[in-house]
């Protein structure tokens, strides 16, 4: 003879599986939204408080690719672009790409260098100049500014 089953303890395991399963899902999605925040206050002190000032340079002779890259720093908010050369004395020798420090600020320059992507610098301070940064292009310029 069997036994008949007990429906009961089926619906309490059922019930106790569901329960820890939402548990999990509300303690995960609170530590989620914790690193979201985290994240989120950490991208925005990356943000410096004034905009960045930058002059860009053709340093490889392509034709107008100083204009090109004006356009597309021009798409973030927090970059003033002062001046664009397309023809940088016609110093055509930079196979790199590479910012040049003209005034000491770390966050504008962690700022500058995580939206282009260069990480390639050269210190010439100098605040005598409204610019506080140069970017000199190289001919792996499409790398940066596509």
């Amino acid at each position: 003879m069997k036994r008949p089953k007990n429906n009961l303890s089926r619906i309490v395991k059922g019930l106790l599986i569901s329960s820890i399963v939402i548990l999990l899902l509300f303690f995960g999605t609170k530590e989620l939204l914790k690193k979201k925040k985290f994240f989120i206050e950490e991208e925005q002190q990356s943000i410096p408080n004034s905009s960045v000032k930058v002059s860009i340079l053709n340093g490889c002779g392509y034709p107008g690719i100083a204009t090109e890259a004006k356009e597309k720093l021009l798409d973030f908010e927090q970059i003033d672009v002062i001046s664009w050369k397309n023809n940088f004395r016609n110093m055509y020798i930079y196979d790199q790409t590479i910012i040049i420090v003209k005034k000491d600020n770390d966050k504008k320059l962690d700022y500058l260098m995580k939206i282009t992507g260069i990480e390639r610098r050269a210190l010439a301070y100098n605040e005598n100049i409204i610019e506080e940064f140069y970017i000199i292009l190289g001919k792996d310029y499409r790398k940066y500014f596509k």
